[in-house]
Parts: structure tokens; C-alpha cells; sequence
């Protein structure tokens, strides 16, 4: 990283600061347009990947990993943030191709006595407390964003299952067709005992309603039920109500 630093210092800074003309060099560059670039009127730059910002030029240029840091040297020259949400930022003589106008950007002069220093401080809080709430923010909508992906992939298991239980299903119902009217008839009465107040739904009563139901069927019918394999009751709700 030393080496890139050197080849990132401004030939001829014509009193520029430099932070400001380090700053103008590394949004200019095309190279670097995926993290950090010039906006769409040319009167603001964008940081469009703080990560990499952080991580690889702010090393290259400045020689720390401090974003929080960069963006109150930002406010010292007397840039503003120009949309909360965005990390974009303007300087009214920092504009694309001009860079004559970088020696306008000065240093904010600092108030004597305690009470500005103390007001001064205060600002820079502020700022550090509302870059970091930003950062939290993001990670919090990513973090919602990854649980919202596993539940839709959840979802999706869930729906290519249903296709093979239901083939699953009419296979066993073409096996013994009978079952199902004796399931429905069951289900219809025990929907109507519960809908007058749960009267004669004791198990006896239950039992008797089944034998009845029974007694209707064929007796090949019930030939072929004694034959075939149990099937689960318990599944018919779930397709027919």
C-alpha cells in the first residue's frame, strides 16, 4: 500500500489542502468509479461501497481504514451530506474537471474559547453517532432481506412437496375409492355434531355413526377395505375441507 500511496499524491497541489486534493484525485480516477465516483450533475461524488472504500482506498490515499474519520474531514473542508439515506456529498467549488477551484476549499476556522470547542466536539459527536446509526441501519436491511430469502426458499420446498403428496394420495384413493365416501360421510357428521353445540359426540356415538355408514357399502366393497392397506384419515381434512 506505501507504494500506491506515493503514486496517488497530486503532482502540483497550487495550494490546495491536501486532504482536498487527495480526495478530488481519488473520485476523478476511473478506476475507482465502482466504489467511489462523481454524481450525475458533476457537483457531488458518491461513496457507492463504503466496505471496499474503507478497506482499500482510504489505505491507498490517507493511510487508515477510518470511514467515520474521512467523513468528518469532509465536514471540516465544509462539505454536507447531501441526502441522509446516500453517502453522497457537496462542496460548492468541488465539481467535476475544475479542479482550479480546490484552492477555495479551506479548513473551517476554529471558535476560541471553551464553550465553541465544547459546541464543536458536540458536532463531530453527532456526525460519528449518525454514521454509525447508517451503518446499523444497512446491516439491519440485510439481515432482513437474508431471513425474507429463507422463508421464500422454505415456502418453495414446501410447494414442490405438496405435488408428490398429492400423487401419493390418489394413488391410495384409486386403490380403494370407497374410503372416501365413508370418510366424507364421517367428517359431515362430526362438523354437524360440533355445530350443535357438541351433543352426541361421545365415542360411542361416534362408533355407531361409522357402522352405520358401513352397513351402506357393498359388501365386494368391503372385501376388498379388509384386503387393503390402512390409510391415513387424518390427511382427507386437508384435501377435501
Amino acid at each position: 500500500m506505501g507504494s500506491e500511496c506515493k503514486g496517488h499524491q497530486p503532482q502540483d497541489d497550487g495550494g490546495v489542502a491536501p486532504f482536498v486534493a487527495k480526495t478530488f484525485h481519488m473520485v476523478s480516477d476511473p478506476a475507482t468509479d465502482a466504489v467511489v465516483c462523481w454524481g450525475g450533475a458533476s457537483n457531488t461524488f458518491l461513496v457507492l461501497d463504503p466496505a471496499a472504500f474503507s478497506d482499500f482506498l482510504l489505505p491507498s490515499y490517507f493511510k487508515h481504514r477510518n470511514f467515520a474519520s474521512f467523513v468528518r474531514q469532509l465536514n471540516t473542508y465544509g462539505f454536507r451530506k447531501v441526502d441522509p439515506d446516500v453517502w453522497e456529498f457537496a462542496h460548492e467549488s468541488f465539481l467535476r474537471g475544475q479542479a482550479k477551484l480546490l484552492p477555495l476549499i479551506v479548513r473551517k476556522k476554529k471558535r476560541a474559547g471553551a464553550g465553541a470547542a465544547g459546541r464543536e466536539l458536540c458536532v463531530e459527536e453527532e456526525e460519528v453517532r449518525g454514521t454509525i446509526q447508517a451503518v446499523q441501519r444497512l446491516r439491519d436491511e440485510r439481515r432482513g432481506m437474508e431471513e425474507e430469502l429463507q422463508a421464500m426458499d422454505r415456502r418453495l420446498c414446501a410447494s414442490e412437496n405438496r405435488p408428490g403428496q398429492m400423487m401419493a394420495f390418489l394413488g391410495k384413493l384409486a386403490d380403494n375409492p370407497g374410503v372416501v365416501l365413508r370418510a366424507m360421510v364421517a367428517k359431515k357428521e362430526e362438523l354437524a355434531a360440533a355445530g350443535a353445540g357438541g351433543k352426541d359426540s361421545s365415542p360411542d356415538k361416534r362408533r355407531r355413526i361409522g357402522a352405520d355408514a358401513g352397513r351402506g357399502a357393498d359388501a365386494a366393497d368391503q372385501a376388498a377395505q379388509s384386503r387393503a392397506v390402512p390409510f391415513p384419515f387424518c390427511n382427507l381434512g386437508q384435501v377435501f375441507y
